[in-house]
């Protein structure tokens, strides 16, 4: 959340005293804290920001698993948002062939390529 939009969520939230201490209890973007890899949501967030600086996405989800605690939900997201910066080809082939379910997934995978390819 940039500067700008925390600011609009502090005015809209000003009336409701319990949301405007969660809003500065958690999400606080100016200042940035380090994610433990924790299931919660603004943490989970903070964690992948946190591994996104890694310069490429098996380094990404590498360190999402070293933060500990949740890391399936932390390198899910990281690595989504890696897969998303770094492309398909980025993940590494060992992992990709070692997905179960081919039959499932690969078509679906292909529409949002194709959709992807489109847009």
């Amino acid at each position: 959340m940039d500067l700008c939009r925390f600011g609009l969520a502090k005015t809209l939230y000003r009336a409701d005293p319990e949301a405007s201490q969660e809003l500065e209890g958690t999400i606080r973007p100016d200042e940035l804290l380090e994610g433990t890899g924790s299931g919660y949501v603004v943490d989970c967030l903070r964690s992948a920001r946190l591994v996104l600086g890694q310069t490429n996405y098996r380094d990404v989800v590498r360190a999402a698993v070293k933060l500990g605690h949740d890391t399936d939900t932390t390198a899910c997201v990281a690595g989504g948002i890696a897969g998303i910066r770094d492309g398909i080809d980025s993940i590494p082939v060992a992992w990709r062939n070692g997905l179960r379910g081919p039959g499932i997934y690969e078509p679906l995978l292909q529409q949002l390529l194709e959709w992807a390819d489109g847009a």
